[in-house]
């Protein structure tokens, strides 16, 4: 993965990510533990990986392929987005 693709998903992500904390904060007066992240994240997944009939044009096994590839970038740069949410509201 090139560094300006993963700027690009930390980019449309990073809106959900603020949100994803803001709310909870809000709702809770905490920050919400990693696994809870990752669980409220983690619906929101789908709309920026796509669903897997997209994908489906060469076979089963390229599309799993495919589908996997575009998840790891995602979380990849979920964890980055939510790390540094952390940094931010820990001062």
């Amino acid at each position: 993965m090139d560094s300006s693709d993963h700027d690009g998903i930390k980019r449309d992500i990073s809106i959900t990510v603020t949100d994803i904390f803001d709310s909870f904060e809000e709702e809770n007066n905490r920050l919400p533990t990693m696994e809870e992240f990752r669980t409220i994240f983690s619906s929101h997944a789908e709309q920026y990986i796509g669903p897997m009939d997209e994908l489906a044009v060469e076979g089963i096994h390229q599309t799993l392929d495919k589908h996997q590839h575009r998840e790891q970038k995602l979380w990849r740069a979920a964890t980055e987005l939510e790390s540094e949410q952390r940094c931010l509201r820990s001062d």
